[in-house]
């Protein structure tokens, strides 16, 4: 009713534009249609119901995996792609923990002395130490699975 006195409205001011006044109308009119049907049919569909499907088995509780884990699982995952993820997602996180784990020895990972590289070994130190700059190509290959075993390894044994 609004709309087809609008349409009106604009046919007699604007009489040249009565083609663009019925499209305009059409739409309005569309519109609203449209936002009957779908209020007429939000009710009518049954309320969904959990399937037998959808239930844990008996007896096993969901496991649901630690945020940390997963996160750490898509840091080692992505290091091994791209040197970038390996500088600026494992990296911080193997720094910390190796600067956490040297601490209960009563070294500190940056101190010049040299004993925190002792400790660590060649490859573990290669990623931890404070100077290493970070790679150019930023899409060059990440590091190999076993060379982050070896890294852990080393981190652990502290």
């Amino acid at each position: 009713m609004l709309a087809t006195l609008g349409l009106g409205i604009a046919v007699a001011f604007k009489p040249g534009d009565a083609a663009l006044a019925v499209d305009v109308w059409l739409l309005v009119v569309g519109t609203l249609g449209l936002l009957l049907v779908i209020a007429r049919t939000l009710g009518a569909l049954p309320p969904e119901r959990p399937t037998r499907l959808d239930a844990a088995p008996p007896g096993h509780p969901r496991a649901t995996r630690p945020r940390e884990l997963a996160k750490l699982e898509r840091e080692v995952g992505l290091s091994t792609e791209t040197a970038f993820d390996a500088f600026y997602r494992l990296r911080p996180t193997v720094r910390s923990v190796a600067a956490a784990r040297l601490r209960l020895r009563g070294v500190d990972l940056d101190a010049p002395t040299g004993t925190a590289e002792a400790l660590l070994g060649p490859e573990a130190w290669d990623l931890v130490r404070a100077d290493r700059a970070r790679p150019r190509d930023h899409d060059a290959p990440g590091l190999t699975l076993d060379r982050i075993a070896h890294v852990v390894e080393a981190v652990e044994s502290l």
